[in-house]
C-alpha cells in the first residue's frame, strides 16, 4: 500500500510545489520508489521536471477525475529522476472539477483512483485553494505538509485549513494535535528579517511540536533549478536548497518510520547521485 501524503496551503506562493518536487526527488534518490501527483490545474509540478502539459500524448489527472475515468497508474508517466513518477496535469483538470460538484462521492474520487498504485510514496501538489481537488487529497492522503512563507499573511487561513482538516478526517481538534497526522513546514526563511521572523514564530508557538525542525531557507538555487525543470539536487547540489531538503527528506522519513515501521533507507544517499 502506497503511504499518500498531500502538500497542502489554501495561500499561494508558500513553496507548495518546490517542497513536492524536491521531497519527491530526496525519496527517490534515498531508493524509494515514488510518485508526484499533480492536482493543480496550472500544472507547475508536472512543467517543473520537464513534462509540457499542451504536449501530453498521454493521459492527465483529468482523465482520472472525470467520468469515465483512468486510474492514477495508467496517467502515470517517468520522470528523468530514477524511481521517480508523475501523474500530470493540463488546465482541463480546471473543468474537471467543476464537473465533479455534482458526483455522489465526489470527495473520495482520487482515493479509489490510487487505490490500487503501487508506490512507496505518492506525494499530492494541491492547488492554492479549499475547493474539491484539496478536499480529494484530504480525505485521500495519509499525513499533511502544510508549507509556510515566514511573511504575515501566510498565517491567514491556517485555521481555516485545519478546520477543513477535522472536518474531512473526521477528527477533533484533540484528536488533530494528539495524532500525528500533519506537520508545518517553514519556507523562504530570510535571517535578514528579524522583526517578521520573531512575529511568525511567536504566533507558531501553539504550532511547535507539528513543525518541522528544517526550515527551508531563502535560497535563489531554488528559483533558478524550477527554471532549468530540474529538481535542486540535480541542479546543484552544495546549494543551500539542496542542503535544506535533504534533511527535510531525512526528516520526513524518521516521522513516518516512527509512525508506520517504514524500513531504512534502501540505498546510501551517495549511490543515487
Amino acid at each position: 500500500m502506497s503511504h499518500i501524503v498531500a502538500i497542502i496551503n489554501q495561500k499561494g506562493g508558500t513553496g507548495k510545489t518546490t517542497t513536492t518536487l524536491n521531497l519527491g526527488a530526496g525519496l527517490a534518490y534515498q531508493g524509494y520508489r515514488s510518485l508526484i501527483v499533480d492536482l493543480d490545474p496550472q500544472g507547475h509540478a508536472t512543467i517543473g521536471l520537464g513534462l509540457e502539459p499542451d504536449s501530453l500524448a498521454a493521459a492527465s489527472m483529468a482523465d482520472v477525475m472525470t467520468v469515465p475515468k483512468k486510474s492514477v497508474q495508467e496517467v502515470a508517466l517517468p520522470t528523468y529522476i530514477l524511481g521517480l513518477y508523475m501523474a500530470p496535469a493540463h488546465i482541463h483538470l480546471a473543468r474537471a472539477a467543476e464537473q465533479m460538484y455534482t458526483r455522489v462521492f465526489k470527495e473520495a474520487i482520487l482515493a479509489q483512483a490510487l487505490k490500487d498504485t503501487d508506490y512507496d510514496f505518492v506525494l499530492i501538489d494541491c492547488p492554492p485553494s479549499l475547493g474539491v481537488l484539496t478536499i480529494n487529497s484530504l480525505y485521500a492522503c495519509d499525513f499533511i505538509i502544510i508549507p509556510c512563507q515566514i511573511s504575515r499573511y501566510s498565517l491567514d487561513g491556517l485555521a481555516d485549513l485545519l478546520n477543513t482538516v477535522e472536518a474531512v478526517k473526521g477528527l477533533s481538534p484533540d484528536d488533530l494535535f494528539q495524532g500525528d497526522h500533519f506537520r508545518i513546514l517553514l519556507t523562504m526563511f530570510d535571517r535578514r528579517n528579524k522583526v517578521t521572523n520573531e512575529y511568525i514564530l511567536e504566533q507558531l508557538k501553539p504550532y511547535r511540536d507539528k513543525t518541522f525542525h528544517t526550515t527551508i531557507m531563502k535560497n535563489e538555487a531554488l528559483n533558478q533549478a524550477q527554471i532549468a525543470q530540474k529538481a535542486i539536487f540535480d541542479f546543484d547540489a552544495r546549494s543551500t536548497g539542496a542542503q535544506d531538503y535533504l534533511l527535510l527528506t531525512s526528516e520526513f522519513l524518521e516521522i513516518w518510520r516512527k509512525r508506520n515501521s517504514l524500513p531504512a533507507s534502501r540505498l546510501s544517499w551517495q549511490s543515487c547521485r
